[in-house]
């Protein structure tokens, strides 16, 4: 165990720059100890299995806008003519990743040729960043208001982000192209990511799928039942699968998703009247256990992923709901 510990403790030690305290092998110890017993050995190996692989690191943050900087695939052989030209977007109403991947677009604009990148400027070209899509919908709400307001007659727009959900990008570009037509606007879109972190989440590859989704054994436990029947509609579990999975073992991963259940759970059960949206593995609008993102970020941790890992201020009295539970990596209210 005390190898997992710090291995997980590790990797998190730059998450929120330090905000949240120091990250380290207690700090891990004291969040696992809230599962139960029969569960830490199992959360601790797929906790860290899942880091490994989607976490993004500050390092690689960076490294990502570096390298696009000098793309001539993303660009031009023109390097320098292209950047003059285009005008990335600052257009998210909610968090701080647009902003702040586009500083470091900026920063490196000058560093490789002398001069800043336009903003929010008349283009053909604009460049719209974030760093993950989860539902998709977010980058809709801010590029609706943009396309609908702001937003040239004719233009390219390159999306470009560190990585997405499948069925998120598929609203998204579908989203995007009905709502350029409506305002008759002829609007091109091309996506860029990390094809690594190109995650499964839609309901045809559900047994391969890259998120918490449950077997039906879930249901099982007594709470669950009680969870699940209290909705409108039971969830589509499932099937156990022996194929390799990009982010979950093949012998773990069922333990896995029920103790993040049960966890998440236990969560709602300190609020008196939680929020629909809010789910064992993470907010969703839709009935079920919740979104069950796997990605991490050393800037936040998603609200689509399971309670467990985000719920908790530890400045809370243990009266209130936020005190009851220790998190892994504390959210801050945007991301």
């Amino acid at each position: 165990m005390q190898e997992l510990l710090k291995s997980i403790s590790s990797m998190i030690v730059d998450y929120a720059d330090g905000e949240f305290g120091k990250l380290d092998e207690n700090h891990v110890l004291r969040w696992v100890n809230q599962f139960q017993e029969e569960d830490r050995q199992v959360v601790l190996e797929e906790t860290n299995r899942l880091l490994k692989r989607t976490y993004i690191t500050k390092e690689s943050f960076e490294k990502f806008i570096s390298n696009l900087i000098v793309s001539e695939k993303f660009s031009s052989s023109d390097q320098s003519e292209f950047w003059s030209q285009i005008s990335l977007c600052d257009i998210q109403i909610n968090g701080n990743s647009q902003k702040e991947l586009n500083s470091l677009v900026k920063n490196n604009v000058v560093e490789q040729f002398g001069f800043e990148p336009k903003v929010n400027t008349i283009s053909q070209h604009y460049i719209y960043l974030d760093d993950f899509v989860f539902s998709g919908n977010r980058i809709v709400s801010d590029l609706r208001r943009w396309i609908t307001g702001n937003a040239p007659q004719k233009c390219h727009v390159s999306v470009v982000l560190m990585g997405w959900y499948q069925g998120g990008i598929w609203y998204v570009q579908n989203k995007l192209k009905e709502i350029a037509k409506q305002n008759n606007k002829d609007i091109s879109f091309k996506y860029w990511s990390f094809e690594e972190l190109r995650l499964e989440n839609r309901l045809k590859y559900k047994n391969n799928s890259n998120v918490f989704w449950p077997e039906e054994s879930v249901m099982e436990i007594p709470e669950v039942v009680r969870y699940i029947d209290a909705q409108d509609r039971t969830p589509t579990f499932r099937d156990a699968t022996l194929e390799k999975n990009k982010v979950f073992s093949k012998t773990r991963r069922s333990q896995y998703e029920l103790a993040m259940v049960k966890a998440g759970l236990q969560i709602l059960g300190y609020c008196q009247d939680p929020n629909k949206v809010v789910k064992p593995l993470g907010y969703h609008r839709f009935d079920g256990f919740g979104f069950g993102s796997t990605v991490f970020s050393f800037r936040n941790c998603p609200n689509n992923n399971p309670l467990a890992f985000w719920w908790g201020d530890p400045t809370y009295s243990t009266a209130h709901p936020f005190g009851k539970w220790y998190p892994l990596m504390q959210r801050k209210t945007y991301g």
